[in-house]
């Protein structure tokens, strides 16, 4: 039995790296950005200088290709130090704990990802502790080489990669130039490119909230710069290691929206999926944050969820509800105009929060038989007219045009979020009455006809509620529209278990059940005759109280088939009858 060692397939890792840990090649300029910030910070803390720290990146067009070289006077590596860190995969070139908690730069990988672009790296360092300079070439094969060039050099390093191929043709000078504008935009080390067609610091950004004093349109110029897009309002950002803003859209949005972010950890850009840092309901915003204390996944295009993530993710969320508040109470405007651009989002808001219902609902829209009306719409009329709302959009669309002209209102929750705002109603206002509309809803969200009218009509009524005794069904007028429909049957829920009950598939299946004391409540079918339909006004006229129970009869077969419902036996066995009884009343005169 013997000790080995493992042997690293350096293209297999390099593979690996491409494949599943980076989510694109253009990973490898943050990498070489991130490393030479770092060493630039490395060496202010080691001998507490006033250094100008400076990052060059050079691109050149060469034969078959293009040199690209990055450049900083940071503080450099040692000979012993090349070895150890840039010759030893997963190694970090942090020289110490300390030193390591201010970098994110802290896995052996980032140089490694450069041979994602490139088949060989050269490196030339100084470190600011020696004198000598030194070259390490290192290859894809996993083979490398030190020497020691003869021209001198200031302390610091510079990272040569050749671009061949299919990396030369996608890493243009501009594609370079605007990536290390993203990677490096809130970096605090300039970053000068110098390529064939331009030269210029790729961040020479103003940053609003590291000024003392910043105007209220420069933060929304910030935004407009960041995102490309204008907004309504924006939202500071502070925490413990947080700064930023949420920026809220003029567009609506919705929870399915895919939004964009710019979140930033120690100045170096990570990710543009705010998922775990941004409450989900604030999908009307879009945030640009830097991070200082959270820790980066291995790939740095994410962070760990650990407890300083949650932390962040809390103090984050309490900043957007914080700025609700103070609008509730200093600008009340503001407030209305931002719940109607985003009244979807606000609602979601409101299903989570008590004091956010509050503050919101007055705002919000909701579709109703009298167009969009507002929460505070909705509640005032609610004290003068009957208010149901519709669980079911087509339960709203079939019983609309019925309680057109009425008064009556009939609120749509058949959107998301709506059925459970109008059911939260009674608990933040008590003497409100908004009920869920059933088929017990109809006696008062129909209109009453005039009391004259109920008058001239009850010996038809009387004579109707014998006439539709056997079907357990009561007779009573109502006004709705249109005119034209005669009568509207509405199936009670008793009715319906009855039937249920009668079916003989559930004989003796509730036997031995005890459902304890019921009170008697009875809530039979009703067929509401329209005042407004001049067929049923004729019926005042009526006085033979058997013809008065046959036309109750045919009207209520009309009714039931107009409704969709199946006749059973009995109605099919009284339409016959009925029609009969009409034709020969029609023939011989009621003799």
């Amino acid at each position: 039995m013997g000790n080995y060692n493992f042997k690293v397939d350096l293209k297999g890792i390099i593979r690996l790296l491409s494949d599943n840990l980076y989510s694109s090649d253009k990973v490898f300029l943050r990498e070489l950005l991130q490393n030479a910030v770092d060493a630039i910070d490395a060496r202010k803390k080691a001998d507490s200088s006033s250094l100008e720290g400076k990052v060059t990146v050079t691109y050149r067009r060469k034969a078959k290709g293009a040199e690209l070289v990055f450049a900083d006077n940071g503080i450099g590596l040692t000979k012993e130090e090349i070895h150890s860190f840039l010759s030893v995969i997963g190694q970090s070139s942090k020289r110490n704990e300390n030193m390591r908690s201010s970098f994110i730069g802290q896995f052996g990988i980032g140089l490694l990802s450069c041979f994602l672009v490139a088949n060989e790296i050269k490196v030339i360092t100084r470190s600011a502790v020696e004198e000598k300079s030194y070259q390490w070439v290192g290859k894809s094969d996993g083979s490398y080489v030190i020497t020691e060039p003869k021209k001198a050099m200031e302390p610091g390093t510079q990272v040569y990669l050749k671009l061949t191929g299919s990396k030369y043709e996608f890493f243009t000078e501009q594609e370079i130039v605007n990536d290390l504008s993203e990677y490096g935009f809130l970096l605090r080390t300039p970053v000068f490119f110098d390529g064939e067609n331009q030269k210029k610091i790729v961040n020479s950004n103003f940053i609003p909230w590291r000024q003392s004093f910043s105007m209220a349109d420069d933060i929304m110029g910030f935004g407009e710069l960041v995102f490309d897009e204008t907004f309504f309002d924006v939202i500071p950002l502070i925490g413990d290691d947080i700064k930023g803003y949420a920026y809220i859209s003029t567009r609506q949005t919705s929870a399915n929206t895919t939004i964009r972010h710019k979140i930033f950890l120690k100045n170096m850009y990570v990710t543009d999926d705010g998922r775990d840092l941004i409450p989900k309901w604030a999908f009307f915003t879009r945030c640009i944050l830097n991070m200082d204390n959270l820790t980066p996944t291995a790939s740095r295009e994410g962070f760990t969820r650990d407890g300083k993530l949650m932390k962040a993710k809390g103090e984050i969320e309490k900043c957007i509800f914080d700025y609700f508040v103070s609008l509730s109470q200093y600008d009340v405007r503001k407030l209305k105009q931002l719940t109607q651009i985003h009244n979807v989002a606000i609602k979601s808001l409101v299903m989570e929060n008590e004091q956010i219902f509050k503050l919101f609902f007055p705002f919000l829209t909701f579709p109703t038989n009298q167009g969009m009306l507002t929460g505070f719409q909705i509640v005032n009329a609610s004290k003068k007219v009957p208010v149901n709302y519709c669980v079911e959009i087509d339960d709203f669309r079939r019983i609309c045009p019925l309680v057109e002209g009425t008064g009556s209102l009939l609120v749509n929750g058949g959107y998301i979020y709506d059925t459970s705002i109008l059911q939260k109603l009674p608990k933040f206002y008590k003497n409100v009455r908004i009920e869920e509309f059933d088929n017990s809803s109809y006696d008062n969200l129909l209109a009453d006809p005039p009391k004259d009218f109920v008058e001239e009509m009850e010996f038809f009524r009387r004579c109707a509620e014998h006439g539709l005794e056997t079907f357990h069904c009561g007779v009573a007028f109502k006004r709705f529209s249109p005119a034209s429909l005669q009568a509207l049957f509405v199936q009670g829920e008793d009715a319906l278990f009855t039937e249920t009950m009668d079916d003989n598939s559930f004989s003796g299946f509730f036997e031995g059940f005890d459902f304890g004391e019921t009170e008697e409540k009875e809530d039979r079918n009703m067929l509401y005759l329209n005042s407004e339909n001049s067929f049923v006004q004729s019926l005042g006229q009526v006085r033979d109280e058997a013809f008065a129970g046959n036309i109750i009869q045919v009207i209520y077969i009309q009714s039931l088939l107009s409704g969709h419902y199946t006749l059973g036996g009995a109605e099919m066995e009284i339409m016959n009858k009925s029609l009969q009884w009409l034709m020969e009343y029609a023939l011989y005169g009621g003799r």
